[in-house]
Parts: C-alpha cells; sequence; structure tokens
C-alpha cells in the first residue's frame, strides 16, 4: 500500500505480441492507435495490475508467466521481485476456447527515476507460456 496521495490512473499497452514458451519482452507504452486511452508509463507511479489478454491460443498454452523490468534486456524486475515471475492459469473464453486472459495483481511503488532506463515513458513486460503459444494484449494498470 502507497503513502502518498495518487490524482491520475492510467494505462501502458502494448498489442499483438507474440508469446511462446520462453521469455520474450514486451514494451508496453503509450499506443494510440490499438488502445486510445493508453499513456507513457510515469517516472513515479503505483503499479496496480498487468491485464494480458490472448488469443490465438494454440498447442494447449494454458498457463502465462510474466514479470515487470526497467530494462528492455529484462535484467532488472520490478515485480515480483525475481525474474521466474508470477504465473497464473488462462481463464478461456466462453465462447471461444482460443481465446482468454489473466489478471496478476501488482500494488508496487515504482519510482522509476533512477538511470537503468534511458525511455522513462516503457515499462517492459516479460512474458511467455508453460507451453504452446498465444498473442497477447498486454496493458499494465498504474495511478499516479
Amino acid at each position: 500500500m502507497s503513502i502518498m496521495s495518487w490524482s491520475h490512473s492510467g494505462f501502458s499497452y502494448n498489442h499483438q505480441h507474440s508469446v511462446t514458451n520462453s521469455f520474450s519482452i514486451a514494451a508496453c507504452t503509450k499506443d494510440l492507435t490499438n488502445a486510445a486511452g493508453s499513456d507513457n508509463f510515469p517516472w513515479h507511479s503505483n503499479i496496480q495490475s498487468i491485464e494480458i489478454s490472448v488469443d490465438t491460443i494454440a498447442s494447449s498454452a494454458a498457463t502465462i508467466t510474466a514479470y515487470l523490468c526497467r530494462d528492455s534486456a529484462g535484467d532488472v524486475p520490478i515485480t515480483p521481485g525475481t525474474t521466474s515471475g508470477a504465473s497464473q492459469s488462462i481463464t478461456t473464453g466462453v465462447t471461444t476456447a482460443a481465446k482468454g486472459g489473466v489478471i496478476l495483481a501488482v500494488d508496487n511503488d515504482c519510482y522509476y527515476h533512477d538511470g537503468v532506463n534511458s525511455d522513462g515513458n516503457t515499462i517492459y513486460c516479460v512474458i511467455k507460456t508453460d507451453t504452446g503459444t498465444c498473442n497477447a494484449n498486454i496493458r499494465i494498470n498504474w495511478r499516479k
């Protein structure tokens, strides 16, 4: 729980990231073409959650593992504190089994201006499936 008083909420976004059973890195930032309400990742914020909606689920992909990083190499994790990530089963759609999603709760204060990332407008989601593949729309919800 944060001790700061937050006045604005928003989200940073990555559209249709290809996910396999090896970690890959998705840059999440403002994307007005695919997510009209998205915004740059703020320098000081509280990260609320990671929403990952997936489609084109193939070859029995059932679990998503993800963590957030300050750097584009995926070496400086913000949450859950290690590079092993947090895992959650994909909840598939009612009408379409090839679509679904996961939501990972975070609630972590992030003070981004530390010299690790030269692009303070972007946060990186490191993501993989347990097996198989899918495409992911990744939304990092925050307040500042």
